[in-house]
């Protein structure tokens, strides 16, 4: 399929009692703007659309930890690998490294990737830097959202102690 034509969509969805994109640095709690709007990244919206594709067997080169398909560890031996099956000609051409790589990976024909990565024991340094024709925004609620805090105790003994009762344990 040949798209001749700039394609405009709006992904509307639903989320109650959720946190669909948690700040890890604001302890996991829901993303807010200063306004009190509920926020859901790009890069959350992008992960959530290669985990979809990988679960299609699409080709992921950013891959997550829980999804990870191929046992690489970073991004960086996901790639430095890919290149190891390219010819030494092929590794020359930047222009040929970033159509090979868009033939392999899903995400990275759609949303583009930056590559730079130093060079290892068969592998050259590269930069390349690759533009696709997909854009995320993020994405921001209707109406200002309610945090809750929920606290979970147990006031069970888990050992006897002397008087007979222990002080109220947390749950951790």
């Amino acid at each position: 399929m040949i798209l001749n034509n700039r394609i405009d969509f709006a992904v509307v969805f639903s989320a109650k009692n959720a946190n669909p994109n948690g700040d890890p640095l604001g302890g996991n709690r829901p993303r807010t703007t200063s306004d009190g709007l509920g926020e859901v990244s790009d890069v959350c919206l992008k992960r959530k659309i290669r985990n979809r594709l990988q679960a299609n067997e699409n080709p992921i080169f950013v891959q997550s930890d829980d999804f990870c398909d191929d046992d690489k560890k970073s991004l960086s031996d996901r790639f430095n690998d890919y290149l190891r099956e390219l010819s030494p000609e092929e590794k020359k051409e930047k222009e040929t490294i970033a159509k090979k790589v868009c033939e392999k990976w899903l995400d990275v024909r759609a949303f583009g990737q930056v590559f730079t990565f130093k060079s290892k024991k068969d592998v050259d340094e590269v930069s390349l830097g690759i533009r696709g024709p997909v854009t995320i925004q993020s994405a921001f609620s209707i109406e200002p959202v309610v945090i809750e805090s929920i606290q979970i105790t147990k006031s069970v003994n888990s050992e006897t102690t002397e008087k007979g009762k222990n002080p109220l344990i947390l749950w951790e």
